[in-house]
């Protein structure tokens, strides 16, 4: 069972940048965490999301789409008197996404029940919305569960805005727990200014937070990681992109969905691991997130995602 925590939205995704006096947008179903564990129920991984809706229209609605998609929705809360988070992303030509967001939360804590780490074998967790002090406590209980049943953890920073200082004194909070650590160029350069423009120095000052498995991505240049003492790189699949939404949150999913195929049940294995498989997996997970850029929005078409599956499946 792969269980993931994060945003549940509903993302509004618009290509208005040239239009007159109407702005149009289509909503479908986002959160960075769910579009991860939608692709990971898609190719037939058992997962469970944990989350927080409004008790609303869009609420019911995201629900049952969730549900549709073969992700277990009985850890997802809806409160009333909240409205369901809302995502505005408006695509340029080049199919590059930038976003708004709106959530009215207000002083609500994320109180998660401990019962949905039952039978984990994977913990995802990440994004803006795992540093919000009404978010982190209760993350935090699910990560002491992890590491009390031993149960590895990933992590995405999916960063959006330079972190301040909150932002990293959470960070170094979280990192014990992280096993995985996943990031791409956007990320790291927020995280890290001082190393923009090269990518090897960026990878060395992500690996020096703490994780076993360093992992970042470099849109259509590929991908690079480290483990123990060894740098990999792997190139980038050449596709037609028509948006870039969701290829992070697809490349995620290959990533566990990948490491998970290496039987490594503990973090104590992923230490002793020997990492040879570590470059297909890798390429795999570029490859899935070169297939979601090809079409609208964060969801890959079936028949690439089948294809996809039947190769490194």
């Amino acid at each position: 069972m792969v269980v993931l925590t994060g945003e549940i939205l509903i993302d509004l995704i618009g290509r208005n940048l040239n239009s007159g006096s109407a702005l149009a947008y289509a909503g479908v179903l986002g959160g960075s965490a769910l579009n991860t564990a939608s692709i990971l129920a898609r190719v037939g991984a058992p997962t469970r999301f944990v989350g927080e809706l409004g008790q609303d229209f869009l609420g019911g609605w995201a629900i049952a789409r969730i549900a549709e998609r073969r992700i277990e929705t009985r850890f997802i809360q809806q409160l009333p008197a909240v409205p369901t988070p809302l995502s505005l992303a408006e695509v340029n030509e080049q199919g590059k996404a930038q976003f708004s967001f709106y959530r009215a939360f207000g002083s609500t804590q994320f109180n998660p029940d401990s019962a949905a780490m039952a039978r984990a074998r994977w913990f995802h967790f990440g994004s803006l919305s795992a540093f919000d002090p009404r978010n982190s406590p209760g993350i935090e209980n699910l990560l002491e569960i992890a590491r009390d049943h031993d149960v590895l953890v990933s992590f995405d920073p999916n960063l959006h805005a330079r972190p301040n200082e909150a932002y990293w004194e959470q960070l170094q909070r979280y990192m014990p727990y992280v096993s995985v650590f996943k990031a791409s160029l956007d990320d790291a350069q927020l995280l890290f200014p001082d190393a923009v423009g090269d990518p090897k120095i960026l990878l060395e000052n992500l690996v020096e937070l703490g994780a076993p498995v360093t992992v970042l991505t470099l849109g259509a240049a590929g991908a690079m990681a480290a483990f123990r003492t060894r740098m990999m790189r792997v190139p980038g699949v050449k596709v037609a992109p028509v948006d870039t939404i969701g290829a992070g949150d697809a490349f995620t999913a290959g990533l566990i969905y990948g490491m998970m195929k290496q039987e490594i049940g503990s973090r104590m294995e992923l230490l002793s691991w020997d990492g040879t498989q570590l470059p297909v997996i890798l390429a795999s997970s570029c490859h899935l997130a070169a297939i979601t850029c090809t079409v609208a929005g964060a969801s890959p078409p079936e028949q690439p995602l089948h294809a996809w599956w039947e190769r490194f499946g």
